[in-house]
């Protein structure tokens, strides 16, 4: 063997070793091993693994991708590998002081909202409850930068109207203002062991006698709710459904009106939940477009437009900041039925895109108020 030959040997064996380190695990690679593949999205860095794990923690772990205390992993470690192909967010932990009152609460956390952080510590919350978030700068011994959660209790108020009774929380400073929140008319023959102008205070146990109205209970649907998870490898337009998510059940109780046994109105009082809902989760792009640089340009255009209205929806068959027809909306897959749906910056961008793309210059989809603002022809 000669030795250019040699030479050629070893560069390709090298090159081979150092291509097969870097380049990503393909699908097919992965199920000719009879493994899955796992996208880990963590401290500013995306790494795909092949693994034969059967949980996200197991692959996780297998690849050595440590997991701290209060780290918020999605979808979670014990979510079950049977697909080809998952992507993994890591939410890293940061700490939080949780100030409930009197009680001091210090914790660690993945979660950004104010609401999760508190439940993930185990401090139960109420629909009234305030829960207010703000930097704080207490953990410099820890070389730490977390938040200082307050939460603000509504006054919990026992009431019963005929036999049955129940629990409000409330931030009326008076018994008739629960009345009214609550849609709870009073009549002369009604009893109460208050008066309307009596103050509210923690705990208080208020009886009331309806003669006319009567309190019934529903069982009713309850809605999934609806999360974001943000993709940043996606532009801002972009939106997918992962998951729909499942309806629940709630047994809602309602105040009902009668007038000579015919109902007239009813009103709702409270509610409680017999089977949670499934959230419906879905996708949506956080990539930044060009639109930082149009920023003023944009503001100009839509002022002209509608006076910077981005729910603008008059009845002349525009809508939106902008003044989209539906047929140039459709144009695009944006998630959204009309531009008026859409949050501003879905609008920002699709507005530029439209542009970018229209025959006869940019601004050819608003003649009027490009010709009066003298907009440029290629923005930028």
């Amino acid at each position: 063997m000669s030795i250019l030959s040699v030479i050629l040997l070893i560069g390709f064996i090298v090159y081979s070793a150092v291509i097969g380190q870097t380049q990503p695990f393909s699908a097919k690679q992965a199920i000719a091993e009879g493994k899955g593949l796992v996208t880990v999205y963590v401290d500013g860095q995306r790494k795909t693994y092949a693994t034969d794990a059967t949980t996200i923690g197991e692959a996780l772990k297998q690849n050595d991708v440590e997991l701290g205390q209060g780290d918020v992993v999605e979808p979670s470690i014990d979510t079950k590998i049977d697909q080809p192909h998952y992507n993994v967010n890591i939410y890293r932990a940061y700490p939080a002081i949780i100030v409930d009152g009197e009680k001091v609460t210090t914790t660690l956390s993945g979660y950004r909202s104010a609401r999760q952080i508190v439940e993930s510590a185990g401090i139960k919350l109420y629909t009234e409850d305030k829960v207010t978030m703000e930097r704080n700068d207490e953990f410099a011994n820890l070389d730490a930068v977390g938040q200082k959660i307050t939460i603000q209790r509504a006054t919990p108020v026992k009431m019963t109207i005929g036999t049955k009774s129940f629990e409000f929380r409330t931030w009326q400073t008076t018994v008739g203002g629960l009345l009214k929140e609550k849609g709870i008319d009073l009549s002369p023959a009604d009893e109460m062991n208050f008066s309307a102008s009596d103050p509210i205070y923690s705990n208080m146990k208020i009886v009331l006698s309806k003669l006319h109205q009567e309190v019934i209970q529903v069982s009713e649907v309850l809605e999934p709710e609806v999360q974001y998870r943000d993709d940043p490898n996606q532009p801002r337009s972009y939106q997918k459904i992962i998951d729909e998510g499942k309806p629940g059940q709630q047994l809602v109780s309602y105040i009902v009106n009668q007038k000579d046994g015919v109902v007239i109105s009813r009103q709702r009082i409270s509610s409680e939940i017999s089977v949670p809902a499934s959230p419906k989760i879905i996708i949506r792009g956080t990539l930044s477009d060009s639109i930082g640089d149009n920023a003023e340009l944009l503001y100009k255009l839509r002022m002209c437009e509608t006076g910077g209205r981005y729910n603008a929806n008059t009845g002349n068959g525009y809508y939106g900041a902008y003044q989209f027809s539906a047929a140039t909306w459709n144009r695009w897959s944006t998630g959204y039925a009309r531009a008026d749906l859409a949050p501003p910056e879905v609008q920002d961008a699709m507005v530029l895109k439209n542009a970018r793309a229209s025959k006869g210059g940019f601004w050819s989809q608003h003649p009027g108020c490009s010709t009066k603002l003298g907009l440029p022809k290629f923005p930028y």
